[in-house]
């Protein structure tokens, strides 16, 4: 089972979504008048947080569109395969760059184990000094939904699907954020804030709901028009108010600060990805052009890359140091940091990811041929189906 066909505008999707993220770890620069108005705009305006939340969204998107796809055309989940594409895919540049950054960076006992195991989004906020590969708590929730995603959406009925991911397990998500709050916000404020902005639980909401879109698209009733409109203004209302509430000391939980901000940031994610996934009007089709261009379809393609990548490298230059302590850089550095980044991305994407690229695709190949010894769990509500067909074009993403 190959499983739906890609949708080419959404690499261009993660080249800005990676874009942003890495140039809110660079520094000010006052010598480079586009660069600053860049940077500052970035930052008013939170991109990288709704950028890394785009992430999580098409995430759980793609999963569950693969695993719906597999269980609706074969009735079950090979739970041996998807662990192996995933691990072909995240693990090898993912232990490369953990090895030589303890190599370089002389990691401690606990920050490798955290790092080794997935673990980094909660060591972190018990441990919030700075690490060249602090980012890399976006992968532990992502590992940490591979672990039980698969499970659920064999567990369930295809019917149920939209149901417990569109509505059941966001409702949880949120009842998370705030016992997380309850929790922590009288011994340590900023503690209770940060595991509520790293922790599996309350990142469900993206990942699920990413997953409620795949189950819309499966129903036949793909999210678009009014109702991303309704989000994107809704969620603009919201953050507006939780911001205000802050200041004006109405909201003095770091925690439920956090908590309103992720469930504004996720009707943004939602509104764009299904906008440019489903939405087949003059917006949809413009986007879908813009995203699709070559130099962004080629950043997308080198996106995990550069995520994982430019951390390392700004800590190695001594950039994070300006970042740090609010100061600035010369425009030359940045520059030079950002192409070495992008060179060892593009080395990664050729040397290590594409190989194992054709591997997985091989091994797909060789799967939907009938060939034996996977472990599958059976689904335990049947080969149920609901309206609408995955292999539409609207489904396929053709």
């Amino acid at each position: 089972m190959i499983g739906p066909a890609k949708i080419p505008a959404l690499d261009g999707v993660r080249a800005l979504s990676v874009t942003l993220v890495i140039l809110a770890h660079l520094p000010r620069s006052d010598n480079a008048v586009l660069y600053q108005g860049l940077w500052l705009v970035n930052q008013a305006a939170r991109g990288a947080y709704v950028a890394l939340d785009v992430f999580f969204v098409l995430s759980g998107f793609f999963i569950t569109r693969l695993l719906i796809d597999e269980r609706a055309s074969t009735g079950r989940i090979s739970i041996t395969d998807f662990y192996t594409r995933r691990a072909l895919r995240i693990f090898p540049i993912y232990y490369l760059a953990v090895g030589i950054c303890w190599f370089v960076f002389h990691f401690s006992g606990a920050e490798l184990a955290a790092l080794f195991s997935y673990t980094f989004n909660y060591y972190h906020p018990f441990n919030p000094t700075p690490n060249p590969l602090e980012q890399s708590w976006s992968l532990s929730v992502e590992e940490q939904f591979y672990l039980v995603w698969p499970f659920l959406i064999t567990a369930i009925p295809l019917r149920f699907g939209s149901l417990v991911t569109g509505r059941i397990v966001p409702l949880l998500a949120i009842a998370s954020g705030a016992a997380i709050s309850i929790w922590l916000w009288r011994s340590d404020p900023m503690l209770a804030g940060n595991v509520v902005y790293m922790s599996l639980p309350t990142r469900m909401l993206s990942l699920s709901l990413g997953g409620w879109l795949a189950f819309r698209e499966f129903e036949g009733r793909p999210l678009r028009g009014l109702p991303c409109l309704a989000m994107l203004v809704g969620a603009v209302v919201v953050l507006a108010a939780d911001r205000l509430g802050r200041d004006a000391g109405i909201i003095r939980s770091q925690s439920a600060y956090w908590t309103v901000a992720l469930a504004s940031w996720v009707m943004i994610s939602i509104a764009f990805v299904a906008t440019v996934v489903f939405d087949a009007g003059r917006l949809g089709k413009g986007l879908n052009r813009l995203l699709s261009i070559a130099p962004l379809r080629g950043v997308g393609r080198i996106s995990y890359a550069l995520y994982l990548y430019h951390l390392p490298v700004i800590f190695w230059f001594g950039l994070n140091e300006a970042v740090i302590h609010d100061g600035r850089a010369p425009f030359s550095h940045i520059l030079a940091v950002v192409a070495i980044v992008v060179a060892l991305a593009t080395l990664s994407w050729f040397l290590i990811e594409r190989p194992l690229q054709r591997l997985r695709q091989r091994r797909d190949r060789r799967i939907a041929g009938d060939a034996p010894g996977v472990t599958t769990v059976a689904s335990t509500a049947g080969p149920d189906r609901c309206s609408g067909a995955v292999g539409s074009d609207v489904a396929s993403g053709r």
